[in-house]
């Protein structure tokens, strides 16, 4: 009885997670498809704004997004939504003409204690179907402190407040950036140059050189386009540090997911758009002995009106890799076997992995699949 609840819970937890990342996928795929109407109506000089290091005491934070309107038309800025009260947006109300510009100004009350912070803007535009979001974060202090303890990874003479940084999901086509704060430990300027053995991994540091005890600003792009062959699914592009000439120990890595791009799709090739269907997303190989070999198969099904393409199943932890060739193309009506081997050498315990099915379907672009079981001694 006590096998069955738990089956049965790990059933239910499955279904609502795989109901979750598909829903995450859409939205994401929402996302870019506004980023693409966004560049052909406003234009903000930056989306993302970093306060840095800031103490209780400094009161208010105030900054100031400043926008173009790139369109033919005058466009309104309806309303801008804050994700919490601590802030609050001041936006101009009038019509912006095109060519003319305009501001969105947000007021970071700055009392809710010593946190880092990372809140969020809703921007209602005219002529945008869907919202811009603009973001501003920080990390609060109770009283001032050494560089060395807000950024604590060292690069050499560097300090990093963390080396992972995830870029979420990109579209096809689309380039993606963002950046973090740095800073210079040591009682000398810095240099700074990056090697990255990635072409699609553009870095650099504003000021450069950066001075002795200041912080700086490291700006990071994916481009998928300066791939020679098309990207799909996660990537982790490193790259190392080259400071006043001399390599230092360590890497950065800059993350991501690539998916398909729908941006130029009509209505009439949304309606008709492939739809996958998963008869059974998740495998259960039940309880084996490590090092023992586990075959799974999933069986999707299009049930759209045009083929559907699986361009990658992301099957990237140790053990694990994906047997059925790619891109998979599964005709309209039709169904086709994903296979997935596992060779559970060295996992212990009970395992949950998520693989991720990248599809040129606009309702689904990412289908998760999941293989669980308990690996024994």
């Amino acid at each position: 009885m006590v096998s069955l609840q738990k089956t049965e819970l790990m059933r239910l937890f499955l279904t609502i997670t795989a109901a979750l990342l598909a829903f995450a996928g859409t939205t994401h795929a929402q996302s870019e498809l506004r980023k693409a109407e966004e560049e052909k109506v406003i234009k903000f000089d930056e989306k993302i704004h970093d306060f840095g290091d800031v103490l209780e005491s400094d009161g208010d934070l105030t900054h100031t997004f400043n926008f173009k309107n790139v369109y033919k038309e005058p466009i309104v800025v309806h309303n801008v939504v804050s994700s919490c009260g601590c802030t609050t947006p001041e936006w101009t109300r009038q019509p912006i003409m095109p060519g003319k510009e305009g501001t969105i100004k947000v007021t970071f009350s700055n009392d809710q204690g010593p946190y880092p912070f990372d809140k969020s803007l809703t921007v209602y535009v005219s002529d945008l179907s869907r919202p811009v979001i603009l973001r501003i974060r920080g990390n609060v202090l109770d009283k001032k402190k050494p560089l060395s303890a807000s950024y604590p990874f060292r690069f050499g003479p560097l300090g990093f407040r963390q080396t992972e940084f995830s870029l979420g999901y990109i579209d096809q086509g689309v380039t993606k950036a963002d950046y973090t704060q740095i800073a210079n430990l040591s009682r000398a300027s810095a240099t700074i140059a990056v090697s990255s053995e990635s072409g699609i991994l553009r870095i650099s540091v504003t000021p450069n050189p950066v001075p002795a005890g200041k912080t700086a600003r490291l700006n990071f792009t994916l481009d998928p386009n300066a791939a020679k062959e098309p990207i799909w699914g996660r990537i982790d592009t490193k790259a190392s540090l080259i400071v006043n000439g001399q390599k230092v120990p360590g890497e950065i890595t800059v993350s991501a997911v690539i998916k398909d791009n729908f941006c130029n799709m009509t209505e009439a090739q949304m309606k008709s758009a492939p739809e996958p269907v998963i008869e059974k997303s998740y495998f259960e190989f039940g309880q084996i002995k490590s090092g023992t070999a586990v075959s799974a198969q999933y069986t999707v099904i299009n049930k759209g009106k045009t083929p559907l393409v699986i361009h990658a199943v992301d099957g990237k932890e140790k053990g694990v890799r994906v047997a059925t060739k790619m891109p998979l193309t599964i005709a309209a009506g039709k169904s086709a076997v994903i296979k997935v081997n596992f060779d559970s050498t060295g996992y212990r315990g009970e395992m949950l992995e998520v693989f991720t099915m990248i599809t040129n379907s606009p309702s689904k672009p990412i289908v998760n699949l999941f293989l669980t079981g308990n690996v024994i001694k």
